[in-house]
């Protein structure tokens, strides 16, 4: 029988009720909300029907003095992300931390070296690495069919979004590079299988309040060549596929129903013999005259996840499309890892230093871009 483990979520908002809280309870036989804590009274009030067992406290601390709470779910603010996780890692406790892990490279190697004098005790939550699209993707990659990969694409256009509440201002960290940015560049650095050696990005503010950026840009090169491209964007009326791979053998797409993904690539028996180029005439023709490729053309659909999707706390029935309109969705999928690394020390698939890498690729990825908030914006009220 699974030990149930105990945990209390840090933060009663819309991420501390809408995702950890409801991901938790596709669990019931692994996880206990056994506790919440907010600074604000009203986030502690009307809490939907996964906190009817929870003790309630206003503060981190109170909670963290709660000998029940084995583990927390970080679901605080961005700026109060890597604070809170240390005090939770130096009370003895479990630490699942939402993205972003850190909003500064230091602040990161601060959490990292929490993370080693408290070892196997911090959980990242890019809980995008466990989608059964990515992962998908990542199959496919790996059988070599797309033969040797130099292009990569991953974007997300969540809908055309005048969002005003506190992620739309800087000087609360806020902004989609903060936002999606931490969940898409992890995916790219895992699709481009190697380090970063140059990196280009451009921020935009357009339709959003406040003065954080609402349209990402990132181009990042690998040191085996390949090139990354990361999109983010909340200006865009007219989405595009969430994943696209190109290699000298063929591509894929993933379109943003992600219910399939489209695969173009050589026949595996075709041949290609050496080329040489011709610099005289040449015959009246496009391409190869004296070569016939032969291509497959397949919709593959995608493996379902091991877990749930769910949207705004509610579980989407198996080949259910999100609703455009409906909000965030999450896999629960992430806490069963969770749950087997805290009691079977089985690995947990994503590392601290690979969270302390998409840090210091969002940090870079903002000093590159230059990006000055408008003087339209409200450039600081209301922080």
């Amino acid at each position: 029988m699974c030990r149930k483990l105990k945990v209390g979520i840090l933060g009663l908002g819309r991420a501390g009720r809408y995702m950890h809280a409801p991901e938790l309870a596709q669990y019931p036989e692994l996880y206990e909300i056994a506790a919440g804590a907010d600074h604000a009274p009203d986030r502690r009030e009307n809490l939907p029907p996964e906190f009817a067992r929870a003790r309630l406290y206003p503060s981190l601390d109170a909670m963290l003095a709660d000998p029940e709470v084995e583990l927390v779910t970080v679901a605080t603010r961005n700026a109060d992300h890597t604070p809170h996780a240390i005090r939770a890692l130096e009370a003895g406790k479990y630490v699942v931390l939402d993205k972003p892990v850190a909003v500064t490279y230091p602040q990161a190697l601060e959490l990292k070296a929490a993370s080693d004098r408290f070892p196997g005790k911090l959980f990242l939550r890019f809980n995008r690495r466990f989608e059964p699209a990515f992962n998908h993707v990542r199959e496919l990659m790996a059988t070599g069919v797309l033969g040797r990969i130099g292009f990569v694409r991953v974007y997300r256009h969540p809908g055309f979004v005048r969002r005003l509440d506190w992620q739309t201002l800087t000087c609360f960290h806020g902004g989609m590079l903060s936002n999606w940015g931490p969940h898409l560049i992890d995916q790219a650095l895992q699709l481009l299988e190697a380090p970063v050696v140059d990196l280009w990005s451009d921020l935009q503010h357009n339709v959003a309040a406040g003065d954080a950026d609402d349209q990402v840009k990132i181009l990042m090169r690998g040191a085996n060549g390949r090139v990354a491209d990361v999109e983010i964007s909340t200006t865009a009326t007219l989405p595009g596929p969430l994943y696209e791979v190109r290699g000298d053998r063929g591509s894929l797409v993933v379109p943003v129903e992600e219910k399939i993904i489209r695969l173009r690539c050589l026949d595996p028996a075709q041949k290609l013999g050496a080329l040489e180029a011709v610099p005289g005439n040449f015959p009246l023709a496009y391409g190869n005259p004296d070569e016939a490729l032969k291509f497959i053309e397949e919709e593959i659909p995608i493996k379902p996840a091991c877990g749930r999707t769910l949207q705004r706390g509610r579980v989407l029935a198996p080949g259910e499309t999100p609703d455009p309109a409906g909000g965030y969705t999450s896999q629960d999928t992430m806490w069963s890892f969770v749950h087997r690394a805290i009691t079977r020390g089985e690995p947990y698939p994503v590392t601290v230093e690979e969270g302390v890498e998409v840090v210091r690729v969002s940090e870079l990825a903002r000093a590159k871009s230059g990006y000055v908030p408008h003087e339209s914006a409200l450039s600081g009220k209301g922080c």
